[in-house]
């Protein structure tokens, strides 16, 4: 009996050792948590953005921003592309960061910015990056970004 307890207790240690290491040698010191849900990216909008930016995408008024036809802006200016995984309701999500990175990756052309392959997309490896430096000033960074935003070229000739 006791052989047994050994043994499992040295493949818990090992396993435990196995996982920390991983951890810490992954970009931003945590390894990426590629878990799935099983639902497709506009589901887990649904779930867990449209309840306060609105199933548009419009937001409200004063309260929560738009990411209609702003979203994508936000990848034009340097440290924008953070903010998107920085702000709360993305980094402190339920959602994995295979499930997070695959929603920005649907969100971004979904709400009116390049087409899918327009821009680089999340990786897990990324969000967990990300995820793992915690914004402290969100309502000042996110105006920062935008006075960066490039100004808009108009379509009309």
């Amino acid at each position: 009996m006791r052989p047994r307890l050994l043994l499992a207790a040295s493949l818990t240690c090992a396993t435990v050792l196995a996982v920390a290491h991983a951890g810490a040698s992954a970009p931003g010191g945590k390894a990426p948590n590629m878990a799935s849900n099983g639902r497709q990216p506009h589901v887990n909008y649904m779930t867990e953005c449209q309840g306060c930016h609105m199933p548009d995408g419009r937001g409200i008024a004063g309260r929560v921003p738009a990411m209609k036809g702003e979203l994508y802006r936000f990848l034009d200016v340097d440290g924008g592309r953070a903010f998107l995984v920085q702000v709360p309701g993305s980094a402190n999500s339920k959602l994995s960061d295979a499930d997070l990175s695959a929603l920005l990756n649907w969100l971004i052309p979904a709400m009116g910015g390049p087409a899918k392959g327009g821009f680089t997309p999340y990786t897990p490896q990324e969000v967990a990056a990300y995820r793992g430096k915690r914004m402290v000033d969100v309502v000042g960074t996110r105006a920062n970004l935008i006075a960066r935003f490039p100004a808009e070229t108009s379509g009309t000739n």
